[in-house]
């Protein structure tokens, strides 16, 4: 660890400040020196170690000890698991615990910094020289509050380094414990949140993938003959959004719901839209977020909607959807998810909608993009109605087509949670998460005011609960500037088509590419897993000691090798599943400090290589398939009812 004399501070500053990221430096200069020293006082132990002291309002208070290097190494004794693959720190203690961390982790460890404070931070990068530490490209910080590092988190999250967090070490350093553990807990809360919604959104397996994949495929037509998103960014500021979702207690209200017309946006989630229409009520938008057959068959088929409702669904959605919606529509692709940034990058205009991992929070992005404030929900029980009722009286999911998705319900364990009115209801894992998801989405939307309206089922954090009928009486006050099927419309004949064709075009012969790189893909896996058998042999033998450099140079290739698979957002959609399994397994062996544990870990590299070995020659087989359809369509472009 190396600190600056005093007489040195300025220079160290100016040193740690190139090395951080761009949105760090901005952080840093948001804040003038003065500002920073008046909330900041450090001083010098006798061993010549600097120690900070922090003055907030009328109190002052020691962020580390005037031992600072010991309380660190007594910290570190207790609170630092060293096999652990990765640390999730809250709170930098002044930078003493994080070197102390650093002296004793595993090199590969990942060392992701909480720290709140700003001025804090700052003043460490006067006294520490953090260049040896961010070298070796295993320490991140993330700086001030959830919205300051929201972003940047997200990033690394969506990163290979996202995997190496599957077995942390969670720690709080003492300062943060003692004075700040109120917003700490905020932010722990947010990133296990942010961490779970990741692991769910990786997806249920390859399959699933699949349809996901041949869905975005088949829809490629509908998304360029459309317009984007993009054209109702911000057009209803303002305005109050009413989401209607299909739990038991949308029975209670939905007759009320026709008094919005015309004053408020309703967007209906795909499940409610049966109820609605049977009552007679028309939503100004219908989304879907779903992309299995289920949703065109419970939903769509040998149904009709209102001429004036507008379908925004998820371009992943089942194929036949959009071609069965014959009113507006936009396809949406979905923020930070691999496979729809990899084929927006060549069809859509990189605009998004967070979508979070079920309908409910999709209409929340959309009524948030849209620029809707309030946002009211409607029907969103996430529990169980009066003798186990689980959806409105009129939802398809009562219907024979629906037998399916009541089975699983009724599989599912009963939980119980904290209603609107105070008592303890029954729901199950299934709500309790997607409520999970949609708090977290609430809270990232600060700024808009979310009101419950949904009279009954679970409490919804971040939300302040209102009847329907008081919630239409104050804010449905002025007309709607515009209906959202005229906007889109609107923005259809803006369309060029020949522009959009050639994008087409462009598109294929990026597929040619993909498909090639996909068969080399393939070939690495085929190296890679004669490289781990012999491997396995080599760590066996009486005289493995011999081939020490070897096993650890085609350890280390192996891992430079599986960036390959996770640097391209298609692959790495495909494949993450393996890698969430592989790094799990890998990190809870901890150290390589047995030979025993670098046979199993080559034997764990091996079982991986020949997993994305089958998952490479699928997909080459699919982007061949998904090769042709994109042919066929460009030859009906311009008029796709003509498409085989």
């Amino acid at each position: 660890m190396l600190t600056a004399k005093e007489n040195e501070t300025k220079e160290l500053f100016e040193k740690n400040f190139q090395l951080l990221s761009p949105w760090l430096k901005e952080m840093v200069m948001i804040i003038s020196d003065e500002e920073m020293w008046d909330r900041i006082e450090v001083i010098y132990t006798k061993e010549g170690h600097p120690v900070c002291r922090y003055r907030e309002a009328d109190k002052s208070f020691g962020i580390i000890s005037r031992q600072p290097v010991r309380e660190a190494e007594i910290w570190c004794d207790s609170a630092l698991d060293l096999n652990s693959s990765s640390v999730i720190l809250f709170g930098s203690g002044f930078g003493y615990p994080i070197f102390e961390i650093f002296k004793r982790k595993m090199s590969h460890t990942l060392v992701i910094v909480f720290e709140r404070d700003i001025f804090l931070f700052k003043a460490m990068l006067y006294y520490f020289d953090f260049e040896p530490l961010l070298a070796t490209k295993k320490l991140i910080f993330m700086v001030g509050g959830i919205k300051d590092f929201e972003k940047n988190f997200n990033l690394v999250l969506f990163s290979i380094n996202f995997y190496t967090c599957m077995y942390p070490s969670v720690l709080f350093t003492p300062a943060a414990r003692r004075q700040f553990k109120a917003p700490y807990l905020d932010i722990y809360e947010y990133v296990f949140s942010q961490l779970s919604l990741i692991a769910f959104l990786i997806g249920n397996d390859h399959l699933d993938n699949l349809i996901g994949f041949c869905n975005l495929i088949g829809n490629a037509g509908e998304v360029l003959r459309n317009p984007y998103i993009s054209c109702l960014k911000d057009r209803y500021r303002g305005v109050p959004a009413f989401i209607v979702a299909n739990g038991p207690s949308l029975d209670k209200n939905i007759g009320q719901l026709e008094k919005i017309k015309g004053k408020g946006l309703v967007i209906a989630v795909e499940s409610a839209i049966v109820p609605l229409i049977k009552n007679n009520v028309s939503p100004d938008v219908l989304t879907v977020i779903e992309r299995s057959k289920a949703t065109y068959q419970y939903h769509f088929e040998s149904r009709e909607f209102p001429a004036d409702m507008a379908l925004l669904c998820l371009a992943m959605v089942d194929r036949h959807v959009l071609p069965a919606f014959k009113g507006k529509k936009i396809p949406i692709f979905r923020t930070g998810e691999a496979m729809n940034r990899w084929i927006s990058r060549y069809i859509g205009d990189g605009s998004s909608i967070e979508a979070g991992a079920n309908v409910s929070h999709l209409a929340l992005g959309i009524a948030a993009y849209l620029g809707a404030d309030p946002i009211v929900f409607v029907g969103q029980d996430y529990a169980y109605g009066a003798e186990g009722v689980t959806h409105s009286k009129d939802a398809a999911y009562y219907e024979e087509v629906g037998k399916s998705a009541r089975e699983f319900i009724q599989t599912q364990p009963v939980v119980y949670v904290e209603g609107n009115d105070g008592t303890m209801i029954p729901s199950n894992q299934v709500w309790t998460d997607f409520k999970g998801g949609l708090e977290l989405q609430i809270a990232l939307n600060a700024d808009r005011h979310f009101i419950n309206a949904t009279e009954g089922g679970a409490r919804i954090k971040g939300t302040d609960c209102m009847s329907l009928k008081q919630a239409i009486e104050q804010y449905c006050v002025r007309p709607l500037p515009a209906k959202v099927s005229d906007l889109i419309g609107e923005s259809e004949a803006e369309i060029q088509l020949a522009e959009r064709r050639q994008r087409l075009e462009d598109f294929i012969g990026y597929l040619e590419n993909f498909v090639e790189t996909f068969r080399g893909y393939v070939r690495e896996t085929i190296r890679g897993k004669l490289d781990c058998k012999t491997m396995v042999r080599l760590s066996e033998a009486p005289d493995r000691e011999l081939y020490r450099e070897v096993l650890n140079e085609t350890f280390k290739k192996n891992l430079r090798s599986f960036e390959l698979f996770t640097s391209d957002d298609l692959c790495r959609h495909f494949t993450q599943q393996e890698f969430f399994v592989y790094y799990y397994l890998t990190n809870r062996l901890g150290r390589l400090d047995r030979p025993e544990k670098i046979t199993e870990t080559f034997k764990t590299q091996y079982n991986l290589y020949s997993l994305l070995n089958a998952v490479c020659q699928s997909l080459s087989v699919h982007l061949e398939d998904a090769l042709f359809e994109m042919q066929d369509e460009l030859a009906h472009f311009d008029k796709p009812e003509e498409r085989a």
